[in-house]
């Protein structure tokens, strides 16, 4: 899926710069939080947001990580609804953001831009749909379909590292610390994967998808 940011001209880049205010966030910092009620939108220019949940037991889980590209927080700004979701910094993060009424004047005075939102949320729909397919699935079959999805997110054809902490991974894939220790193990003993701390190299792609089936 191309990111927001990647489906729009250089015009239109410079339209979003105009209306909003660039601002940074530390590590650690809470762009938005779940239940809130706020508008703002924010299109990442660079680092990492995470966005995590609190289920119906109480526990938070991590629902994606967001990079530079992305749009982030389009939903409350188009319904006017609570946050569904918190939004995290996972390190030092440059963002635009943009207040709901000036996003909503953007999509109303450029096609193009609205179209681009609509093709993102499009495609997190899907992702959404895959991620709810996968919870039937084994262990294994779940993280190996996640580390595909981050890496074809973070535009990684075969090889490549994504940061990603082993907490959030298994989070995302719904599966337990215990069990994803043994997946990543399994991985690391085939050469698909080596691991570090907060981050996954994936080696070959190709070879995830076998672990699907």
């Amino acid at each position: 899926m191309d990111r927001f940011w990647g489906l729009l001209t250089e015009s239109e880049h410079g339209v979003l710069g105009a209306t909003g205010i660039e601002r940074d966030y530390a590590a650690g910092s809470v762009v938005c939080r779940e239940g809130e009620v706020t508008g703002h939108v924010i299109v990442v220019r660079r680092g990492l947001l995470r966005v995590t949940a609190t289920t119906s037991g109480g526990t938070e889980k991590v629902l994606a990580v967001r990079g530079a590209g992305d749009i982030v927080g389009e939903r409350s700004a188009v319904d006017g609804l609570p946050r569904s979701a918190t939004v995290q910094a996972l390190g030092a993060v440059r963002a635009l953001v943009l207040s709901a009424s000036a996003f909503a004047s953007l999509c109303r005075g450029y096609p193009r831009i609205a179209w681009a939102v609509l093709t993102v949320v499009v495609a997190r729909q899907r992702d959404t749909d895959r991620q709810r397919v996968q919870i039937s699935g084994t262990a294994t079959q779940r993280v190996a379909a996640v580390l595909i999805d981050v890496a074809l997110q973070r535009g990684i054809a075969d090889q490549g590292a994504v940061a990603l902490s082993q907490e959030e991974l298994a989070g995302i894939a719904g599966t337990s610390r215990e069990s994803l220790v043994r997946v990543l193990r399994a991985l690391r003993e085939e050469g698909i994967i080596s691991t570090g701390r907060r981050k996954i190299e994936i080696h070959r792609v190709s070879r995830l998808y076998d672990f699907t089936n």
